[in-house]
């Protein structure tokens, strides 16, 4: 008790000795905004992993007829239909097959149908289907030249979305961008092995856009992946309007997988492909078209999937194809006629040895797929 009155005795003579003029001591305050912010990383911090799920796109072509339509609507959402799925995953990916630039209004080649880019609002068109990272590494990327590719990049990149294969400096395309949900790491590479200027490595084009080389990749993906939870590797390669891949685009795909990663997703086909699984690594052979107009006369262009691929904090991922039905460039749920006569046909083309096997459907419509 004495201690305590000689303390108050203390603290009252400290105060009495104080001059009656002298200010407050300062105090720091920081911003709502950057306590909220903290307190969102402490709790994040603190909570274990959570699964991630992944829905992946094949290509989307924002040129041409689409291109047009969004020039004169530039509310257009060709991904409407299917935003069900897109909105439920943590994160979306698609094959950007259209550089976005402006050439005056038009979105195709005066000369040639097979060169084109659509007008740098599709990225807005982009940013209604909720993507987070598109793959910019294919051969339409350079159709315009370098000017074209710089504005993709950057309107892309407005409306917050991150393009991977791809860099508008020329120092390193082959660079990974590393997303982070629900306390997992991904890394994701875009790599192609089309080029429509001839061969990409002996082009001038070769410092922006990243190439299939597999050694490099390889190279790559070692370094980042002790840093990573999971390696995801897209790859533009194969040849067009088939549906069973070439052997040579197995063997580059397969390579992704022997490189390391942990999901390869390919596309350019522009028709839908089986997966196959390597060692338990699931390897999409092509994820064909996402919003696209296509022939007439390749009618399976306009049927495709999204890959579904949930990943868990522990233990492997799984993986299921959604299907749909592009119909004047936008996607549609299949009925269930149509999922009938889609999955006959998946049937048809997965009679190879690691080929993956249906599994149960989901009350959404997506099916799941097994390693053999």
């Amino acid at each position: 008790m004495l201690f305590f009155m000689l303390l108050g005795a203390l603290v009252h003579c400290e105060e009495k000795k104080q001059p009656p003029t002298a200010s407050a001591p300062s105090v720091t305050t920081l911003p709502a905004a950057s306590l909220s912010a903290s307190a969102s990383a402490i709790a994040a911090v603190a909570q274990p992993p959570r699964p991630v799920v992944l829905v992946a796109g094949g290509d989307i072509d924002l040129s041409r007829n689409t291109g047009q339509r969004i020039l004169k609507n530039p509310e257009l959402n060709p991904f409407s239909n299917l935003q069900s799925w897109l909105r439920a995953a943590d994160i979306r990916f698609a094959n950007l097959e259209s550089p976005l630039c402006d050439l005056g209004g038009k979105t195709v080649s005066e000369h040639n149908r097979l060169i084109f880019a659509g007008p740098p609002s599709g990225a807005d068109v982009l940013a209604r289907g909720h993507f987070d990272i598109v793959s910019t590494a294919n051969n339409h990327i350079w159709d315009f030249g370098k000017r074209c590719l710089e504005e993709t990049l950057f309107h892309v990149k407005r409306v917050g979305i991150q393009a991977v294969g791809t860099d508008a400096q020329g120092k390193d395309p082959l660079r990974p961008v590393i997303l982070e949900r629900n306390g997992q790491h991904f890394a994701f590479f875009a790599v192609t092995g089309i080029f429509n200027h001839g061969r990409l490595r002996d082009h001038v084009a070769k410092p922006y856009i990243a190439d299939a080389d597999m050694g490099a990749l390889s190279q790559r993906i070692t370094e980042v992946k002790p840093k990573v939870d999971w390696v995801i590797v897209s790859v533009h390669i194969g040849e067009e309007y088939i549906h069973i891949p070439i052997e040579a685009t197995r063997y580059a795909l397969i390579g992704a997988a022997q490189a390391g990663a942990d999901l390869v997703l390919g596309h350019h086909s522009h028709t839908p492909q089986r997966v196959e699984f390597h060692k338990q690594i699931p390897v999409v052979m092509s994820l064909g078209n996402f919003v696209f107009h296509q022939h007439r006369d390749h009618p399976w262009t306009g049927w495709s999937y999204l890959a579904r691929v949930t990943f868990p904090p522990k233990g492997p991922l799984t993986i299921e194809a959604c299907p749909f039905f592009i119909f004047d460039a936008s996607p549609q749920p299949l009925t269930q006629a149509q999922q009938t006569a889609y999955f006959q046909h998946w049937d048809a083309i997965s009679r190879a040895p690691r080929a993956a096997i249906r599994g149960a459907r989901s009350a959404d419509g997506c099916v799941a797929l097994l390693s053999p």
